[in-house]
């Protein structure tokens, strides 16, 4: 919960670069003392057709899902360095989901976020339109000012 001198700012993350620059950005040119970090990562569970799953035994599923733990747990142990390394506290919330962008706009929300901030791939209009955009979601569904930081060479 917020107080008045504390304000939670919710930062999307995932093993991307665009990602890392997001949270690069927010702590050079956003970051206030007193703000508090709420890092949320949705991680993608396995994915699979549904002729494979019923071929699947369990134990092989088990560590198809253990090495999506893995990966969060390493993206995790990343960016509690990185907060650490800029004196920054906060925690870190991966939630395992398909859904991106609900994701992140419904921890947002449930937080009683101040702001979000997050990368962008920077897909073109057409694959866009196809695949649809996390960032335009959060955007568009969001309670709270989001800053979808795009790093430029």
């Amino acid at each position: 919960m917020a107080t008045e001198a504390t304000k939670i700012v919710v930062i999307a993350v995932d093993g991307s670069e665009q990602a890392e620059n997001a949270f690069d950005f927010y702590v050079s040119q956003i970051h206030r003392q007193g703000n508090q970090l709420l890092l949320v990562h949705s991680a993608e569970p396995p994915t699979m057709s549904t002729s494979q799953a019923v071929m699947l035994s369990q134990s092989v599923w088990d560590q198809m899902l253990e090495s999506e733990k893995e990966k969060v747990k390493e993206l995790e142990a990343k960016y509690a360095d990185k907060m650490r390394a800029n004196g920054m506290t906060g925690k870190i919330k991966a939630i395992f989901s398909n859904k991106p962008g609900e994701v992140i706009v419904d921890v947002a929300k449930e937080e009683k976020a101040f702001m979000i901030v997050m990368g962008t791939r920077g897909l073109g209009t057409i694959r866009r339109t196809i695949m649809g955009s996390v960032s335009d979601y959060v955007v568009h569904h969001s309670h709270c000012p989001v800053v979808v930081y795009r790093h430029t060479e």
